[in-house]
């Protein structure tokens, strides 16, 4: 437990006994709030410090702010304290069965801090232990929805002059300090630094204060945008020379403004910042410890690790002249960690480095070179993964510009940024500009490589994935093939890349109707991805569904929900409940629980992708239309058909934007809402819609498709209504031909029909009588 010596905290006695009466009174979950460096987590270890011995159970978790699952577990002595088994499980079934033996302690009280928190946290408020049998308490410089939020201000002036003084011995001019402290807005980490700066460095008052009043603007604050607060950064900024800094302390400096401003190993700083057996190396461990002691680094003795604080952070950056070669060797290693091998790499693996990732490139995004171009791309890809598609894009558009700058348009690099930056567009539903970027790479790819070169294979196939999504299905087989038969020649058939590309045209053959050939394909691919990934890969994970829903249009319902439940197991402990690869699976299982009638159960995962969709890519996107309209087709089976009307309409608006009015995407809604008119009395408005639909997919499938079976049997529901009997048996014949072909005669679509006929041609046997 990180406690301290009480008399070392000045002036936040209100603030203790103020945190004591929220968790013991008024049983709050409490958030201490307040601006970087300002005093947080030391007020957090003041009252530890003070009041453990109330408490029967003590937990104190740093967040990291890359994964809090992974803080609990590190903080915890898993196997020693609650005789936790780590091996073989995935990293959230160890925090939740860590979270459940917290729970089950049934003592009290007992209280769990957690430091440095970030908005995050609101995901997991729920989850956390709660009053009364846990008090928690939490630091952040963010507001977190959920928790009761104790601003921490800044110190009073009489208590800011003994902060001073404790660290400052050599000034005893008390009004000159007071002044001092008054420009400086009493932030308490300022005036710890400045003291300890005067100290060491023999600097007398008007030095100081000189420093801060000839320049007393910085850009670094703007962004705050806390008033006084900028004199801070700029009288840090004017007195960073005077901490008499040498080289090695300076260059390792420069290593720490490109780092995320958290804790970190010394052995993971050693392994970021050197090649082997380098000569600075050696003088790590001696100038972290200089820097240590001269304020301008911050260590936890019991973890061994190091982190430089974000105003001091800030400040160096300003003030250090500090170019790309100063930290070659960092960037390179992240760009490393960032890389992501698709034939072997699991992307959640690379997660962890993106704040690292970010940290650099908010440095040097003004550079065009080709490292951080390289830096750009590596981080959006990785970005792709973790589902934050804009970011994603934004990133390629800058290292598009470096690369079209330093290699022109036709070069292997440009084109990998144009192929990249398309995916991120098709995940966004701009599918028009990602086949004009692919395009582009295809181009140059061809003209470079050759027509059976990988590069292009690989841009094929991408390229015939947005062609799907625009409709084009004879279009994207063709080019699938292609990119097949180029695969497989280099590859071979056992390869990842091949898997890929199996599974890929399975789904175009799915959408062209041909449900066998695509099962024998995706029978394939996850034969490859199971013994080349593991069943708990992303990649396995996404061929269990696409399989899945093959088998449910072939009726297989079991064996498709089966496979979806593996699917989304896989996803959840990978990318969590919020990620929009977790989001497609919980929309297809509802589709299966749909077919096996369990309503409820599909509502409530439709409703989970619906909010996750429209978290992430707002309510017109392809993928939250699709949910409205899964959604809608739910409510209809239950009955609430003004519910499904207004989700389908909303679709509708999505689709025809998105898509065009022609569309398979958009004719499906047309469809859906045609018969939930039916089932709303509208039959007239019903049987425009399905016309409609049976026009355009008969233009988009032909008249022997699937779909154009669907077309013709739903048309012919609503003639029935309309007692337009004969017209109706001539669509259902047509529908019950089709389907009869495609399924067969057990399937339960065909069987349907085949009821829906024979109820169609009595009706009209007793009219006529």
């Amino acid at each position: 437990m990180p406690k301290l010596n009480l008399k070392d905290v000045i002036g936040r006695e209100e603030e203790i006994a103020d945190l004591h009466q929220s968790l013991f009174e008024h049983k709050q979950v409490v958030l201490v709030n307040g601006l970087g460096g300002i005093g947080k987590t030391t007020l957090s270890q003041a009252y530890l410090t003070k009041y453990a011995e109330q408490y029967q159970h003590l937990a104190w978790i740093s967040v990291s702010g890359s994964s809090l699952e992974s803080d609990f577990i590190n903080a915890v002595l898993l196997d020693k304290t609650f005789g936790i088994k780590t091996e073989g499980k995935e990293l959230t079934d160890i925090f939740h069965e860590l979270l459940y033996d917290l729970k089950a302690l049934n003592t009290q009280p007992n209280l769990l801090i957690l430091d440095n928190a970030d908005a995050i946290l609101s995901d997991f408020y729920n989850k956390l232990p709660q009053q009364p049998n846990w008090h928690v308490l939490v630091t952040s410089r963010e507001q977190i929805e959920g928790f009761e939020s104790k601003a921490i201000g800044f110190l009073k002036p009489d208590k800011a002059l003994l902060l001073f003084q404790k660290h400052c011995t050599r000034i005893t001019d008390v009004k000159a300090i007071e002044k001092l402290l008054q420009t400086i807005d009493y932030h308490t980490l300022t005036i710890e630094i400045l003291a300890k700066t005067a100290q060491l460095q023999r600097v007398n008052i008007e030095t100081l204060q000189n420093a801060i009043d000839n320049d007393i603007r910085a850009g670094v604050y703007i962004q705050h945008n806390q008033g006084k607060i900028d004199k801070i950064f700029s009288y840090l900024s004017s007195i960073f020379n005077l901490s008499d800094l040498s080289s090695t302390e300076e260059w390792l400096m420069k290593q720490f403004v490109c780092l995320p401003t958290d804790f970190h190993t010394y052995d993971l700083i050693k392994g970021l910042i050197y090649q082997q057996e380098s000569e600075k190396e050696a003088f790590l461990s001696e100038t972290l410890e200089n820097l240590v002691d001269k304020g301008w680094i911050l260590k936890n003795q019991e973890a061994d690790s190091y982190k430089m604080h974000i105003i001091v952070t800030e400040v160096a950056r300003m003030k250090l002249e500090l170019g790309i070669n100063d930290v070659k060797i960092l960037l390179d290693n992240i760009n490393q960690k960032l890389s992501i091998d698709e034939t072997k790499d699991n992307p959640v693996d690379k997660f962890q480095w993106i704040d690292f990732g970010k940290t650099l490139e908010s440095i040097f995004q003004k550079e065009t070179t080709p490292e951080v171009s390289k830096l750009q791309n590596n981080l959006s890809l990785v970005l792709q993964d973790l589902g934050d598609y804009k970011e994603a894009k934004h990133l390629l558009e800058k290292a598009l510009i470096s690369d079209e700058k330093n290699f022109g348009a036709d070069h292997p690099s440009t084109a990998k940024i144009y192929s990249n930056l398309a995916t991120a567009h098709q995940a966004l539903g701009d599918y028009v500009e990602a086949k004009a970027l692919l395009e582009k790479a295809l181009i140059s790819n061809e003209k470079n490589f050759g027509a059976e070169h990988l590069f292009t294979a690989i841009c094929y196939s991408n390229l015939a994935l947005v062609l799907q999504d625009l409709g084009d299905y004879e279009g994207a087989k063709k080019i699938f093939k292609k990119a097949l038969s180029s695969i497989e020649q280099n590859f071979g058939e056992a390869h990842p890349n091949t898997a890929k590309t199996y599974s890929n045209l399975a789904t175009v053959l799915q959408n062209l109707g041909d449900y066998k050939g695509a099962k024998h394909l995706l029978e394939k691919a996850l034969s490859l991805d199971e013994k080349n990934f593991g069943e708990a890969h992303p990649n396995t994970a996404r061929t269990y569904s696409n399989l899945a829903i093959i088998l449910q249009n072939l009726g297989d319902y079991k064996g498709a929900k089966h496979l979806l439940k593996k699917a989304l197991s896989s996803s959840e402990n990978n990318f969590g409940e919020a990620h929009p690869y977790t989001a497609v699976i919980y929309s297809n299982l509802a589709t299966v629980l749909q077919d096996l009638r369990d309503y409820i159960g599909a509502k409530a995962l439709l409703e989970k992708a619906l909010s996750s969709d429209e978290k992430n890519f707002g309510a017109g996107h392809p993928s939250t239309a699709r949910d409205y309209s899964n959604l809608a087709l739910v409510l209809q089976d239950l009955g609430d058909y003004v519910g499904a009307k207004a989700l389908l309409e909303k679709a509708l608006v999505s689709n025809g934007k998105t898509f065009g009015a022609e569309h398979p995407n958009t004719v499906i809604i047309y469809s859906n809402l045609g018969l939930v008119l039916k089932d709303l009395g509208d039959y007239s408005g019903a049987k425009a819609l399905l016309e409609k639909v049976l026009s355009s997919n008969g233009k988009n499938f032909g008249l022997e498709h699937l779909s154009t079976a669907g077309a013709y049997s739903n048309l012919g529901f609503v003639l029935t209504d309309l007692g337009e009997y004969k017209r109706a048996i001539v669509l259902l014949e047509k529908a019950y031909r089709i389907v009869q072909n495609h399924l067969g005669e057990l399937h339960p679509k065909t069987r349907i029909v085949r009821i829906n006929l024979e109820s169609v041609r009595q009706k009209d046997k007793i009219k006529d009588k």
